[in-house]
């Protein structure tokens, strides 16, 4: 996928630019990424181990909350140790996830970090920088909030792909 680049994003200093999007998300300045639409976006999403259990009505309501945000290579998305608020899925670009311990990645298009930070909002534990110009779909964790306070059986859903984690996490280790 690609984003349709806007004025909007032309002036920015701070590497960024955002938009809010209502069913198929939009680049800032209101062009739409390229290919997208709200059942698009729920397949993406559904391939993320913990919407994957999610019914294709509640991923719709998941993917009404996609900000996307565009970063300058460079930049960075997120720092180690600042707050866990988000949850970042990678549509164009690459980033660079650097852990505090570890090894460091790359991650392209389809790949996603941040997903725990949705649940429990615990520090970051990996600085995660833009390589070269990336687009992430971005859910806030106080969104998302919301969103399992006014539709419970979300959080069931997301129960079942929490436990699909840890049965593989279980499976990778005996």
């Amino acid at each position: 996928m690609s984003v349709q680049p806007s004025r909007a994003e032309a002036g920015r200093s701070d590497g960024t630019s955002t938009a809010k999007s209502p069913g198929a998300p939009q680049a800032a300045g209101g062009a739409t990424v390229a290919g997208s639409s709200a059942l698009g976006w729920s397949t993406l999403l559904a391939e993320v181990p913990l919407f994957g259990a999610l019914s294709q009505r509640h991923l719709r309501h998941v993917v009404g909350l996609v900000e996307l945000r565009r970063f300058r290579p460079g930049a960075t998305v997120v720092r180690a140790g600042g707050a866990g608020d988000a949850f970042y899925l990678v549509l164009g670009g690459s980033a660079r996830v650097e852990p505090v311990t570890g090894r460091g990645k790359v991650l392209t298009a389809g790949e996603y970090f941040g997903e725990l930070a949705l649940l429990d909002g615990a520090p970051r534990s990996a600085t995660v920088t833009a390589v070269d110009v990336l687009t992430v779909g971005r859910i806030s964790r106080t969104a998302f909030s919301g969103l399992l306070r006014g539709e419970p059986a979300v959080a069931v859903g997301l129960l079942r792909g929490l436990v699909a984690v840890v049965r593989d996490l279980q499976g990778a280790h005996d």
